[in-house]
């Protein structure tokens, strides 16, 4: 099966990429490739646990949580964490902290990266 890469740059509020991503990260695993999501600048606010929007059916933190439960691995950036306040017990359960080395392991080992 294939790798595929995400590199989910945007904030979960300013557009739907968190959507986009995490519907795109399912089909995959549905047809079981193995999916792998760095997070970066203000991508690192889609898994924070600590997410509140009245009305909104389904979260971002709730869609990344499932794809990491059905195997997906989530990298947040950890100089991006920290230059916005976060830590990386603000983050759903399965989500890691760490750095662009990760996101360089990423690329080089996916067949298709998918930015967002």
């Amino acid at each position: 099966m294939a790798k595929l890469g995400f590199l989910l740059t945007s904030g979960p509020f300013q557009f739907e990429a968190w959507d986009t991503a995490t519907r795109l990260a399912e089909a995959a695993l549905d047809k079981g490739h193995e999916v792998r999501v760095f997070c970066y600048l203000d991508g690192v606010y889609n898994p924070n646990k600590n997410q509140v929007f009245p009305d909104m059916k389904q979260m971002p933190k709730d869609k990344i949580a499932g794809i990491v439960a059905r195997g997906a691995s989530v990298i947040a950036c950890g100089v991006c964490v920290r230059a916005r306040g976060q830590k990386g017990e603000d983050y759903v359960d399965g989500v890691k902290v760490g750095g662009l080395p990760d996101f360089a392991e990423i690329v080089g080992e996916v067949d298709r990266l998918i930015t967002l």
